[in-house]
């Protein structure tokens, strides 16, 4: 298998730095999302869905509070769409490598029109489309996973990146 590009070999825009802002947040929202969800009145839909619109909502606020120059709106819909300096990106909870949800695949309409006319979404054309994926870990001892994915025109997996949260760590405060 070919090595995969990282996202900022392709542009200097998509810098890890700039990726993990974003995939802490996500993280972070998709963490509480969960225990709020997690009553015997709840199911997989009820997690899943809450967990994507409070992700969708944590990135309009980040947008909105300024903080950082270089993330942008490009549409605020339900197929909402960011922007970290000129590249458009999307965001789904699926699988990075075999998502099942076939619009994580389906560029939106600003994107189709930037393959229309040819225009590229990095400096490197192979890529088309930006996803951030987030992985919800299988089980308890499992983690949780944000991958930024490039995918080229045959929806092939061709730039990625996983967010590592080295500094995230549990530790016992108590005396023994």
């Amino acid at each position: 298998m070919e090595k995969l590009a990282s996202p900022s070999e392709l542009s200097d825009e998509l810098s890890s730095q700039r990726l993990g802002v974003i995939a802490q947040l996500m993280l972070d929202v998709l963490h509480k999302a969960l225990i709020d969800t997690s009553t015997e009145h709840d199911c997989a839909y009820s997690r899943g869905a809450l967990s994507w619109a409070r992700i969708k909502n944590a990135l309009m606020q980040l947008i909105a509070s300024r903080r950082h120059p270089w993330l942008g709106l490009k549409h605020g819909g339900n197929d909402l769409v960011i922007g970290i300096g000129p590249h458009p990106i999307r965001f789904f909870l699926d699988d990075h490598l075999n998502p099942r949800k076939p619009r994580v695949l389906n560029p939106t309409d600003g994107e189709m029109l930037q393959l229309k006319l040819g225009l590229p979404t990095t400096g490197d054309q192979s890529v088309d489309l930006w996803r951030f994926i987030v992985e919800r870990a299988l089980t308890e001892d499992d983690e949780h996973r944000v991958y930024f994915v490039g995918y080229n025109r045959v929806r092939e997996v061709v730039a990625q990146w996983q967010y590592t949260d080295s500094v995230r760590s549990f530790f016992a405060v108590d005396e023994y």
